[in-house]
């Protein structure tokens, strides 16, 4: 688990420090005041070895890259340097991590002409006190083709830090994607997780019995007690097609780290309780640090009452923008809890 995690000049964060980080942690607050940018930035850290996740968080936000959007995750008129420093519970090592923006242009080598523009972000990782031999060092690079971007990715030979920490992201903004859904729902198949994923799904309606992904377009499809004819996933609306990819990942992420951006959003009220609950259920049953943002009142007292046995393990961060640094206010659950059951104190 991260204990200790700071941000440094990341999009609208100057400076953030958010210490003693719990088994689960909620961030609440006005909009704008960089509760999505914290989840961005725990990924960007450099604890994890998911290109993949980590590329896809740099542009899932405008489902797409422009220059435009790559550069407005640095601040405005200073050098485009953003630093994040992590510490892992039971650690003393502190990982500073350093990323720096770089935009230049591909000449051809048999004309004048300029080719292409490439704007690229380095990454730099090493622990405190080690000399820059022993730091990692990874790039991803954007080049300006006729119609689109190629991205290219580039890594140290040696994996310096050894961190193979298992994370996923879920946020509003990507739930678009089928093929991403696709492809995790084919690891829970091969690591033998498909009826975990079909209690999970059963919150939402008590009559389905299993799933399958058929055809050449990989269409996901559920099949109900006592219905011959199984319905496709789009069948079912917004609320299914995000338990899906909230459920999926959590299972997904045993012995690490769920990143849910806007927890309630698409989930309908009434099962929404449910839901929370058996998503705790299964990432506490798998050893998983939950970090994750919400605007809803009622989404912190589910987590609450489900928690009661257990508010040691759960931490409130109320986000605000105050003059130049982000401050977060922590409240315990027990706090909390208390808080809320006595004055019926509004945390958001």
């Amino acid at each position: 688990m991260i204990q200790d995690f700071v941000v440094n000049s990341y999009r609208g964060i100057e400076s953030l420090n958010l210490e003693g980080l719990n088994k689960i942690n909620i961030f609440v607050g006005p909009n704008n005041c960089g509760k999505t940018s914290i989840l961005e930035a725990i990924i960007l850290s450099g604890l994890f070895d998911d290109v993949d996740l980590l590329v896809d968080t740099l542009i899932s936000r405008y489902h797409g890259f422009s220059p435009e959007h790559f550069e407005s995750i640095f601040p405005v008129g200073r050098k485009p340097v953003i630093c994040l420093k992590s510490r892992m519970y039971g650690s003393d090592n502190v990982l500073h991590t350093h990323l720096l923006y770089e935009k230049g242009q591909r000449i051809n080598k048999d004309e004048s002409a300029i080719r292409s523009n490439i704007f690229e972000l380095r990454f730099l990782y090493g622990y405190e006190g080690v000399n820059e031999e022993k730091q990692d060092k990874f790039f991803v690079r954007f080049e300006e083709g006729e119609d689109a971007y190629k991205v290219e990715i580039g890594k140290s030979s040696d994996n310096v830090l050894e961190l193979h920490i298992p994370c996923k992201f879920v946020s509003f903004s990507r739930f678009e994607s089928a093929a991403r859904l696709i492809n995790d729902i084919d690891k829970i198949l091969d690591r033998n997780l498909r009826q975990e994923l079909i209690s999970i799904l059963k919150i939402f309606d008590d009559k389905i019995t299993n799933f399958e992904i058929v055809g050449k377009d990989r269409t996901i499809k559920l099949f109900k007690e006592n219905q011959d004819t199984p319905l496709t996933l789009y069948d079912y609306g917004n609320g299914m097609y995000k338990a899906f990819f909230i459920a999926t990942s959590a299972l997904l992420s045993k012995d690490g780290i769920l990143l849910v951006d806007e927890i309630e959003a698409g989930i309908h009220s009434k099962a929404l309780k449910n839901f929370l609950e058996k998503l705790l259920a299964v990432c506490v049953a798998n050893n998983v640090q939950v970090f994750m943002t919400t605007h809803s009142l009622e989404s912190i007292d589910i987590i609450l009452d489900d928690c009661r046995d257990r508010l040691n393990d759960v931490s409130i961060y109320h986000i605000r923008n105050q003059e130049k640094n982000t401050v977060a206010k922590k409240y315990n659950g027990e706090k909390l809890s208390k808080l809320r059951n006595e004055i019926g104190f509004d945390v958001r």
